[in-house]
């Protein structure tokens, strides 16, 4: 069916006129007879005011999805930053009362507050060195925790994460305390609270002119309770500065003592893997290589990561078994195709094979030569200020008769940190026929050698590869033949490599599919 039209010369009722605003009366002279009024607009059809409601209905709609779908990722986005608070591994360091003679000398609630917290900061950053990052916990303020009201109600953000906080078994932890007594007579106490336990601790009374040391005291007090993982590792990590720098005993054993209560308390222990991670390396430390293996062929078995297996690798590099070990490092880049030190690490023992066949021009040794340099060249594009991977690059590159590829990289790697080029300083120094420059070199080799402690022969080959000591040019087993000095540089006679291979790879301990997802491709 047709809808009925109007003709032009039809009659409408009057009340069906169309007018526009801007047509109805208006003061002032009306338009003349040489004027004409402008046009007038009809009223619409029904169709066309049916069109006109469902565009009027669409727009209301879609303005409603368009504020629900705000609304609903405004929701969303808070959500997740919730979840993020409250399930995130953090120490909350709470309210710390002060008497108010405190207050007046600048010692405040928030100073004690900074200044826990700080040494905890402080404490876990030395840790750090010895740690994977996925270990760490963070240590925040009370004052820095959300503090928005949310929306539609008057609670608080912070209260409701406090609230399922305590209502949940999560591992957050909160320290508060107050100071009594007087600034000459102080004691500090605080209160530690986590998974339904209370410590409390005391500093002695003292003056607050000794409230730093007291302080540092304290603060590992309350982190060998909260973290035994963490305390553990601040004490290897201080245990191992001695022990490489030669200014004291190797002595690892309170570290090895935190660390093997928690592998013995089970696997269900938060940090179990790594303890056992921690005691392999306290293992290389002592140069106890079999022993490495033996912590790093148990964690690989349980947890196959990338690190157990670059910790079998290294003992296996110490031990002088090289090719065990490129099947260690293999494994490790499996699990991991981004982690430069195994690239790194399975180069020099390409790199160490090559070295073993007397003739470096043979098919053998220019084959480990190339895979060396290929892996260096992988290490560096991981990670292009790697100064250790440049050098180990350069001398593969010397040793294929590229001297001007390795010029190139020896001087990327002076250039990055003089004061950790001692081993790129010498081995740059073969590059030059003229004694002169080459014993200036070798000057600048022992300079940056002198700058640390840990440039000592009986250190690992690997340590000392990584800390650019010139002395790892003759370390090539954890066995000293003899020390000699060369040029001003202490060296290392080189022995054979170790006969007791045999047992140790990772094919022998565990099943070859073990740990073994595919390759990622990885640009060289």
């Amino acid at each position: 069916m047709h809808a009925q039209k109007h003709h032009r010369g039809a009659h409408r009722p009057p009340y069906l006129k169309a007018v526009k605003p801007t047509d109805q009366p208006r003061p002032g002279p009306q338009p003349g007879p040489e004027q004409k009024p402008g046009p007038t607009l009809r009223k619409a059809s029904p169709a066309q005011q049916g069109r006109l409601a469902k565009l009027a209905t669409f727009t209301t709609d879609l303005r409603m999805v368009s504020l629900n779908l705000l609304l609903l990722i405004g929701a969303c986005l808070a959500g997740a930053m919730l979840w993020k608070l409250v399930f995130a591994r953090e120490t909350l360091i709470e309210n710390i009362t002060v008497p108010e003679a405190f207050t007046r000398i600048g010692y405040s609630s928030e100073a004690f507050q900074s200044f826990v917290a700080g040494h905890l900061i402080a404490l876990e950053a030395r840790a750090a060195d010895v740690i994977p990052a996925s270990a760490k916990e963070e240590i925040k303020l009370d004052s820095d925790m959300p503090d928005f009201s949310v929306p539609g109600t008057s609670i608080s953000a912070k209260t409701i994460l406090q609230y399922v906080r305590e209502a949940l078994p999560l591992p957050v932890s909160t320290i508060s305390g107050s100071v009594t007594g007087t600034p000459d007579h102080y004691v500090l106490h605080l209160v530690l609270a986590e998974r339904g336990a209370v410590y409390r601790f005391a500093t002695p009374e003292g003056s607050i002119a000794v409230l730093e040391q007291n302080l540092s005291n304290l603060a590992l007090d309350v982190l060998k309770k909260h973290s035994p993982y963490i305390y553990a590792s601040y004490e290897s990590a201080e245990a191992q500065a001695r022990c490489y720098s030669g200014k004291g005993a190797c002595d690892f054993s309170e570290a090895e003592r935190v660390f093997s209560s928690i592998v013995d308390a089970g696997d269900e222990q938060p940090n179990y893997k790594w303890a056992l991670l921690a005691l392999s390396k306290i293992d290389e430390a002592y140069h106890d290589y079999n022993g490495e293996i033996n912590a790093a062929s148990r964690l690989s078995a349980e947890y196959p990561s990338s690190w157990s297996f670059y910790n079998w690798g290294v003992a296996l590099s110490e031990l002088g078994c090289y090719k065990m070990a490129i099947g260690a490092f293999d494994r490790s880049i499996a699990l991991r195709s981004s982690r430069e030190a195994a690239f790194n690490a399975i180069g020099r023992a390409w790199l160490a094979l090559a070295k073993r066949v007397p003739d470096l021009h043979s098919t053998e040794a220019r084959t480990d030569l190339h895979n060396a340099r290929d892996d260096f060249r992988v290490a560096v594009y991981l990670k292009p200020d790697y100064q250790e991977a440049h050098v180990n690059l350069a001398e593969s590159l010397k040793l294929l008769d590229d001297d001007k590829g390795a010029r190139r990289e020896y001087v990327s790697a002076i250039e990055m940190d003089p004061t950790h080029a001692g081993l790129a300083y010498a081995r740059y120094a073969e590059l030059f026929g003229d004694p002169k420059e080459r014993s200036k070199l070798l000057g600048f080799a022992n300079w940056a050698d002198n700058l640390h402690d840990e440039c000592r022969a009986t250190n690992s080959t690997s340590l000392l590869e990584a800390l650019g000591c010139s002395v790892a040019m003759q370390a090539k087993t954890t066995h000293v033949a003899k020390t000699d000095s060369h040029g001003g540089i202490e060296t290392v006679a080189a022995a054979g490599p170790a006969a007791g291979c045999r047992g140790l790879a990772v094919d022998d301990r565990l099943p070859p599919e073990e740990g073994w997802p595919d390759f990622a491709q990885i640009a060289p």
